[in-house]
């Protein structure tokens, strides 16, 4: 037996979801003064040690010569990346690759 209000609650609490929805990802990928869940927000450069389980192996001073770093270590397989820190830019590995990275990059 169905009831008057099943017609009613069901459209109300699928718009309230929604909405709640809605309001969760524009807080979320938001550029608010607070900061956002997935974009670093503040531009300032961060301090060599703060990248976790990644390995610093190398830091220039300029963007461009750290993109063909990365670019040369992801040629031969080795997963790096590059980000502005205090010092330069420094380039990142994982620990399992510093020793072939360093290798590479001292070799070349």
């Amino acid at each position: 037996m169905v009831f008057a209000e099943d017609y009613f609650l069901f459209p109300v609490v699928a718009i309230a979801l929604a909405g709640v929805m809605v309001l969760l990802c524009r807080w979320a990928f938001s550029k608010a003064k607070g900061g956002s869940l997935v974009r670093r927000v503040d531009q300032t450069p961060a301090e060599r040690d703060s990248f976790g389980l990644l390995t610093d192996i190398r830091t220039v001073s300029n963007y461009n010569d750290a993109r063909v770093l990365v670019a040369r270590l992801k040629d031969f397989g080795i997963k790096a990346t590059a980000a502005r820190t205090t010092d330069g830019w420094t380039i990142y590995v994982w620990p399992r690759d510093e020793a072939a990275a360093r290798g590479l990059l001292d070799h070349s």
